[in-house]
């Protein structure tokens, strides 16, 4: 009997159930670290909020309630994560979809589930830029009306350190593992909290400068400041993720792309190449010429060629290649 060799679409599957299965383990650490963060949040909201009532110190109540946003933002995040992580392969959030025997669809189905993530980045990122702008407004709100801010007790300076220590623990967390899963999700999360701890620094040294030297406009410049620092964050988030959802990419990396192509000596020329974004994976979609009298299982393995050579030198998860003749 004549063993018969796995078909193309055998080994694409494989290929992209092993690319599946490397992305749902990323996800999951996302998710822990997500998870991690929400009850970090809790925590420092509860300390600094009870400090807050017992300094009298309305800046740490402010920076308190900026990190209880932190809670509601990480929240989104799990969210977009636990959509994106989804292994029901029948329905998209609810929704019925194309027959999932086919790999095309089954492909289509996952990557527009990764694209969660991106969406949820991009909420998060609103949600930091109405809390600067709460941020920025109170301080001009208070610095219009110093007369009727009150001298804290130095108390809550010990409620802003303990958010310091403890934000900063999150950024290293989520940092590191933002670049080791390379999430959007953790990245933006990391940002925020650099964005918190600033917060928290700002509150510290405005409740020390009041108490010590009176200077009550202290108090006011320092937050606006820090919310503008946050702004600026939300804003670059935001305009991040919604390139990646309007189907962006950066055209340098893309002709990057194409000279890896290029040095595999059987193409002749690049004359397309697109690249996208689905969620923190990059798929390419290229054109190729190459000699016309190339047979179909040779440019099928050129194609695995280069789908690999892309995966190990530029981190692309998915190609798909079409072969034009160089001549006709």
């Amino acid at each position: 009997m004549v063993k018969k060799d796995n078909s193309y679409e055998e080994n694409e599957s494989v290929t992209w159930e092993k690319l599946q299965s490397e992305q749902f383990k990323n996800y999951r650490v996302v998710k822990r670290n997500l998870i991690f963060n929400v009850l970090i949040y809790v925590l420092i909201f509860l300390i600094e909020y009870w400090l807050a009532l017992q300094s009298g110190a309305e800046v740490l109540k402010a920076d308190a309630f900026n990190n209880l946003s932190g809670v509601i933002s990480t929240f989104l995040l799990i969210i977009g994560i636990h959509i994106a992580s989804d292994e029901d392969e029948t329905r998209l959030i609810g929704f019925p979809v194309s027959d999932q025997n086919e790999l095309s669809n089954q492909k289509r189905v996952r990557l527009s589930r990764f694209r969660f993530e991106t969406i949820f980045t991009l909420v998060t990122s609103i949600l930091m830029i109405g809390i600067a702008i709460n941020i920025i407004s109170s301080g001009i709100h208070t610095l219009m009306n110093l007369k009727t801010q009150k001298i804290p007790n130095p108390i809550g300076i010990v409620g802003a350190g303990i958010s310091i220590i403890l934000i900063l623990l999150i950024y290293i967390i989520n940092y590191s593992s933002g670049k080791e899963t390379n999430s959007a999700a953790l990245l933006a999360s990391a940002q925020d909290s650099l964005g918190d701890i600033l917060t928290s620094v700002g509150t510290a040294v405005s409740i020390f400068v009041v108490w010590k030297f009176g200077i009550r406009w202290i108090d006011s410049v320092a937050s606006i400041v820090i919310g503008c620092f946050i702004l600026y964050s939300g804003f670059k988030i935001f305009l991040e993720s919604s390139l990646n959802l309007a189907d962006y990419f950066n055209p340098r990396k893309e002709e990057k792309y194409k000279k890896v192509i290029l040095n595999n000596p059987q193409i002749k020329s690049v004359p397309g190449l697109t690249a996208h974004y689905n969620g923190s994976l990059v798929t390419v979609e290229a054109e190729v010429t190459v000699s016309g009298k190339m047979t179909v299982k040779e440019s099928f393995i050129l194609a695995e060629q280069i789908e690999e050579t892309l995966k190990q030198e530029c981190g692309v998860s998915d190609t798909k290649i079409i072969f034009y003749p160089n001549e006709i």
